[in-house]
């Protein structure tokens, strides 16, 4: 009965992909003849209002997850699940006099997982799960030219359910939990926190932000953070940001901790005119520094990452190396998925085993192109516990993943991934899990948005 539900649960997922495809290619047709047809209100100096839609659906299957001791790790067997979302939404933007812009979005997010239990175990107890929940609900001002010595839009004041990014989501990025009872554990679809106040200020190259939010997890340990954001863009090839945040929390170790968070990316050779070849070379890096209050130690989080694309060969491969520090005391705090790999590491171990806390890790990737619509990537982990005494084992050893990932954009609004991996478990895997067995699984997903 568990494979016929399953079976069951898969179909039906995959039939809702192909309806919204089937739609999807229906509106790009129509976008010939009309930008937007959901669009219901143009007026005057570009202001408009428009209904949205996203479809979000994952297939999931794996061998021997949690290297082949599940039932033990999590109570019982995760072999195969989905996931959905349905993203219904409005927004709209009204100009005033001096292009001023009254702008605002409201969505709900309708998510359900069934078919199986899903492989970080966040629907142990619940079995098929579907929750309907307000994601985004956000109004906001922007100055337009109101400010015309210090550029367009120097002045944007937001306020109300909403996400804020920083950089590529090291350290800012995903507020509000997801899985459990209110699933899609995988996809996600809840990022908002639930409630924040944004100043945003962009003057040439500066952007200052200030911001209070308060986040919107799955517990009931609120906590809230405050402060700014500094990033400075020199050109292409060089930029530099970083933050000083303080946060009020419900858990004791986060209450009072301020953050000290920087980060920049170079092009060296370009920046200094140096030889052609070496110019596409590219530095990115981030430092965190988490200062607690008395009885607790600071953390400490960062990474450097090195890449280069080979513009004059085909496919234009990208070649990237990154190495990521955190330790047994650092905060994961609101990282999010901006990317492949960025900031879940590895589609197995980073999505259900480890979080970034207490874990060194080694990536290197390679991504192509074979042609503009589809792009792969290939990537490979080394995991290793910072400290293995903090995390209860003997050997930090504790397992090497390979992932390939496969982007096809159908169209404007179809875009689909499939992602094959394998983890192989080292000592300290086996330490923690029971389990000794290499670890496969598939995804397939697909994003439908209008």
């Amino acid at each position: 009965m568990k494979y016929l539900r399953t079976s069951r649960g898969h179909a039906a997922a995959a039939s809702l992909l192909m309806a919204a495809s089937f739609l999807a290619g229906t509106v790009h047709a129509a976008d010939a003849e009309q930008t937007n047809p959901l669009q219901f209100y143009t007026g005057s100096n570009n202001s408009f209002a428009k209904a949205t839609l996203q479809v979000e659906v994952g297939l999931f299957d794996q061998g021997n997850s949690w290297f082949g001791n599940a039932r033990e790790a999590l109570g019982e067997d995760s072999d195969s699940w989905w996931e959905s979302i349905i993203r219904p939404g409005l927004e709209g933007s009204y100009f005033l006099p001096n292009t001023q812009e009254i702008y605002g979005q409201v969505d709900a997010v309708q998510a359900n997982t069934g078919g199986g239990l899903d492989a970080a175990a966040s629907n142990a107890d619940l079995g098929d799960v579907s929750d309907l929940r307000i994601e985004n609900a956000y109004a906001g001002w922007r100055s337009g030219n109101l400010f015309s010595s210090l550029g367009e839009n120097f002045l944007d004041i937001s306020f109300g359910r909403q996400q804020y990014k920083v950089g590529d989501g090291f350290l800012l990025y995903s507020y509000a939990g997801s899985g459990g009872d209110r699933g899609a554990y995988w996809i996600g679809g809840r990022r908002a926190a639930e409630y924040a106040g944004i100043v945003r200020m962009k003057t040439g190259g500066l952007n200052v932000d200030l911001v209070y939010l308060e986040n919107d997890p799955i517990s009931n340990d609120s906590t809230e953070l405050g402060g700014a954001t500094v990033n400075y863009t020199f050109n292409d090839n060089a930029s530099i940001g970083g933050g000083l945040y303080t946060l009020d929390s419900d858990i004791d170790s986060r209450d009072g901790m301020n953050v000290f968070d920087i980060r920049g990316g170079v092009k060296p050779f370009a920046l200094a005119n140096g030889p052609e070849a070496l110019r596409p070379l590219r530095i990115d890096a981030e430092y965190v520094h988490e200062d607690r209050d008395d009885g607790f130690d600071a953390g400490n989080g960062w990474h450097i990452t090195t890449s280069y694309q080979f513009e004059q060969v085909a496919w234009q491969p990208t070649l990237t190396y990154r190495y990521a520090s955190f330790d047994e005391n650092y905060d994961t705090l609101f990282y999010g998925f901006a990317d492949w790999g960025s900031w879940y590491q590895g589609e197995i171990i980073g999505e259900y085993v480890l979080g970034n806390s207490n874990l060194d890790s080694h990536m290197v990737k390679l991504k192509v192109q074979p042609f503009e619509p589809v792009a792969v990537s290939l990537f490979y982990y080394n995991f290793t516990i910072h400290d293995a005494g903090d995390f209860g084992v003997k050997d930090d050893a504790y397992a090497d993943e390979l992932d390939l990932v496969i982007d096809w954009s159908v169209n404007d609004h179809l875009s689909l991934s499939l992602v094959g991996a394998l983890a192989m478990p080292d000592d300290g895997a086996t330490e923690h899990t029971g389990g000794d067995d290499d670890w496969s699984y598939v995804m397939l997903y697909g994003s439908i948005k209008f």
